[in-house]
């Protein structure tokens, strides 16, 4: 067998160009290297570093219960698995076993929207750059560095690539693509269509050197709990090999991490229990904010420290309740009854209105560098109960004047009876003068613009665009002749949406605080989409505290767009006249 250097690829003879010079003869250990370097377990193990693994004095090794995850025989297979087990590591060893096992051929890496794809691909790029070997396999004639993004791929000199698609609501996105090795991650969510164009994608006809089928059709999941979505259907009825690893299959599983699972989710018979730590359905409502991700936002103190050990959660956090009653006996101004920060970013606020039974929840984010990472850290929560209408804004008017300039948005679900106390705020002459240009009124039923970026948009067969959860999108154009795509939804969909998008991005930080784990893990996006779609004025089964950094994303999110939209805004040529 010879092997040399890559000069190209001859499409006639299906190969690679090799220069003759530079040719060598392959001997007993070449072969055997070139085999553990096609092997998903063995690649990883022989070329990656774990610097944290002491054990291993920094090599990667990959878990003897993790084996099913990374070698898999079978050309139809599917995992439903419990959080935290090393499917996202799977995934990135199979796509670098891929460069050395394919030769001229495609591997395609797919999720169902940019925030679960741009993870995996960014890992997957990073193992690449990191083994010089593979770093020098990129494709980089011509000016080339071998990579793409958004769509990812990774293309190499014999013309093997890595590529990386979200499906988009009509399945478009992955249109086109044709490979032997197909992996969809996320597979709970992937949609209907999306699982409909993927499954043309595979090249079912292709076959090794003795003719069997030499083919992988993988996909990996975490039960949503969802019955009618393509997992579930193809985990029961598709044919595929399931496996499912479970969390206490992992080395450090043990008495204290299962009590504190417990703790976190109530009992082990709890659905997200179930769920997250058996890799089992659990029950048909699906959890909105993936618990793993939501406690990836949550500061729980030091290493092998309790989390009342933080100086987050002990100093710069403060969650206060204050009572209409108690007060009015202090006679003081809310400006001295309130716990105020010294130190704070760029502040952004959510507040939740209530009167009667329930109360005023007040959130208060600051946008800061924590570990040089931005990060919107939550940083006072104050519960009013039974706050009449004056001193509901009379608590407004105080942050207010103590934020100052630094308060950037004030989002207010004016929802019920919160409506007449913002029209109040804004008709009230002692208003401050920054509140007043910051705060926004939402109600949660109200549609509101969504921006969409132009990559996911998708035409239907009607010719009406929709962006990649279906919903109709619009193209604007401003004063100023710039064209944006927006989809209308409701409030509560749009602002929960984000919420999302900061928790998967470990945007949000949050205290050790079970009262906010508990309203946020309350949420399912079922009740999410039936709310949207009522028409009265109330808000069934309110979850305050989350209710309120729902209106926070709104108001982050406005002044965000709001921000962009200024960007490149022509300046008046009447001052340049005078």
């Amino acid at each position: 067998m010879k092997l040399g250097i890559i000069q190209g690829y001859d499409e006639k003879k299906n190969g690679p160009i090799l220069a003759a010079e530079d040719t060598w003869t392959v001997g007993e250990d070449d072969l055997l290297l070139m085999a553990m370097l096609e092997d998903p377990v063995f690649a990883p193990e022989l070329c990656w570093r774990d610097a944290p693994n002491k054990a291993f004095s920094g090599c990667y090794r990959v878990r003897d219960y993790q084996y099913p995850l990374f070698r898999v025989t079978d050309s139809y297979a599917g995992f439903a698995c419990a959080r935290s087990v090393g499917k996202t590591e799977s995934i990135k060893a199979r796509a670098f076993s891929h460069i050395f096992r394919r030769v001229g051929e495609d591997m395609l890496v797919t999720a169902p929207e940019l925030i679960h794809l741009l993870p995996i691909t960014g890992a997957i790029e990073g193992r690449i750059q990191d083994v010089r070997m593979t770093r020098e396999f990129l494709d980089t004639r011509g000016g080339k560095t071998g990579l793409t993004h958004r769509p990812f791929g990774a293309e190499f000199m014999d013309g093997t690539k890595v590529q990386g698609r979200i499906p988009k609501v009509t399945g478009t996105g992955v249109k086109g693509c044709h490979q032997p090795d197909l992996v969809i991650d996320e597979a709970q969510d992937y949609p209907e269509k999306g699982w409909t164009e993927v499954h043309e994608t595979v090249l079912k006809d292709h076959v090794d050197a003795d003719g069997e089928p030499d083919f992988t059709y993988h996909f990996y999941g975490v039960h949503s709990g969802a019955r009618d979505s393509g997992f579930f259907k193809s985990i029961n009825e598709g044919g595929f090999k399931v496996t499912t690893i479970t969390a206490i299959q992992r080395p450090g599983w043990a008495k204290p991490e299962k009590d504190a699972a417990k703790a976190r989710y109530g009992s082990t018979q709890n659905p997200d229990y179930r769920r997250n730590i058996y890799g089992e359905p659990g029950e048909a409502a699906s959890q909105f904010f993936v618990t793993a991700r939501l406690m990836a936002c949550v500061d729980q103190g030091p290493p092998n420290k309790m989390p009342e050990d933080s100086y987050y959660n002990t100093h710069e956090f403060v969650k206060q309740e204050l009572r209409a009653e108690e007060v009015d006996e202090l006679k003081l101004p809310l400006a001295e009854v309130f716990d105020l920060p010294g130190a704070y970013g760029k502040v952004y606020g959510g507040v939740d209105i209530g009167l009667t039974r329930s109360p005023t929840v007040i959130s208060i984010f600051s946008h800061e560098k924590v570990k040089g990472v931005q990060r919107l850290k939550l940083i006072r929560l104050y519960k009013l109960h039974r706050f009449r209408s004056r001193q509901i804004r009379e608590a407004l008017y105080a942050l207010s004047w103590h934020f100052g300039g630094s308060l950037q948005a004030m989002g207010v679900d004016v929802t019920g009876l919160g409506n007449p106390i913002f029209q109040e705020l804004e008709d009230d002459e002692a208003v401050p003068p920054r509140l007043k240009d910051v705060a926004r009124g939402y109600f949660f039923n109200a549609k509101v613009p969504v921006d969409v970026d132009q990559e996911f948009i998708s035409t239907d067969e009607g010719g009406r665009m929709r962006d990649q959860f279906g919903s109709a999108v619009e193209k604007e154009v401003d004063e100023w002749g710039r064209e944006r795509f927006v989809t209308k939804m409701a409030m509560i969909e749009a602002s929960t949406r984000y919420l999302r998008e900061f928790v998967d991005k470990t945007l949000l930080m949050l205290p050790f605080d079970t009262e906010i784990t508990t309203d946020m893990q309350g949420e399912t996006q079922q009740r999410v989409r039936r709310v949207g779609k009522l028409s009265g004025a109330q808000k069934p089964m309110a979850l305050h505290i989350l209710d309120s950094f729902r209106a926070m994303a709104m108001g982050y999110k406005s002044e965000e767009v709001e921000q962009a939209m200024e960007v490149g805004k022509p300046e008046p040529v009447l001052d340049y006249a005078l």
